[in-house]
């Protein structure tokens, strides 16, 4: 087992006085087989009452209320979590012609509707200029999934501050850069031109392996294999995702993973800087 700290900071500043606001985080690791959070402290600079609700994907979301004005505000988090070391490569049990016969099948796709639906941040645009790895069932899906996470990985170059969250697919190939999350909506609506179910993944990663995207919350891609299940994939960094990777939420796409949304009273601009910290104990 490893046993991770973790400091996740927020800071916003705002122009004008925000009169009252209602804020949604979105930033506490799940608990599951793999992985279990230990304990936790959230502090902000209004010291009030919190609120854990669920949200439609079922995911501990932190609720918070402020009543009063004011211009700056900030929110901490600080946990510890366990996770469970295991080896991310797998071999399918079945054939590749019993995995294509599968996931082609009706049961399979209205089973799993939800991640196998574009969205507006995974849309592939109808014109490209880019020849995506098509899944035919001559090998297996996980391997079939290997190539192109590799492929997704030397296409696009890894720039922060190229995109921003709203960036659909079309402007990233264009200019063939982006962030964590440009990197696995693509892979998602590649998985879902393919009738492979994949769902976006937010999460925190370990900051002394050496890999990209780890001073931010990051996001990579668990795709559904037939009697596999839903495996990991991190196209930024051309890996599977083990137990350096910690994972707080999943949905079709970043805007249901997104780590705060708040509803404010106010009219001005907001400047917001954010901050992670993962240490390996």
């Amino acid at each position: 087992m490893e046993e991770f700290s973790i400091e996740y900071y927020i800071e916003n500043k705002y122009d004008t006085v925000v009169r009252k606001a209602n804020f949604q985080l979105l930033i506490i690791p799940e608990t599951n087989n793999g992985q279990k959070v230990l304990d936790y402290q959230f502090s902000c600079s209004e010291n009030k009452e919190i609120f854990i609700t669920k949200n439609i994907f079922g995911f501990d979301v932190i609720s918070y209320y402020v009543a009063k004005p004011f211009t700056e505000f900030w929110f901490k988090l600080l946990l510890r979590i366990q996770k469970q070391k295991f080896n991310p490569f797998y071999i399918s049990p079945l054939l590749p012609d019993d995995e294509f016969e599968l996931i082609n099948s009706i049961d399979f796709q209205i089973d799993n509707f939800l991640f196998l639906s574009s969205t507006e941040l995974t849309q592939m645009p109808r014109s490209i200029n880019v020849s995506f790895p098509v899944y035919s069932g001559e090998i297996q899906v996980f391997d079939y999934l290997l190539g192109l996470n590799s492929f997704i990985f030397q296409l696009l170059e890894y720039s922060p501050e190229s995109t921003d969250v709203n960036t659909p697919i079309s402007e990233v190939l264009q200019i063939e850069k982006g962030v964590c999350q440009d990197f696995a909506h693509l892979f998602i609506s590649v998985c879902r031109q393919n009738k492979i179910p994949a769902r976006y993944v937010s999460g925190y990663l370990n900051q002394g392996a050496g890999f990209i995207g780890t001073s931010q919350l990051h996001a990579w891609v668990e795709a559904l294999i037939p009697d596999l299940g839903w495996v990991g994939f991190d196209a930024t960094n051309n890996l599977l995702a083990d137990h350096h990777y910690i994972k707080i939420a999943h949905g079709t796409d970043y805007r249901d993973c997104s780590p705060i949304i708040g509803v404010l009273e106010t009219t001005g601009l907001q400047k917001s800087t954010h901050s992670v910290t993962v240490t390996n104990q």
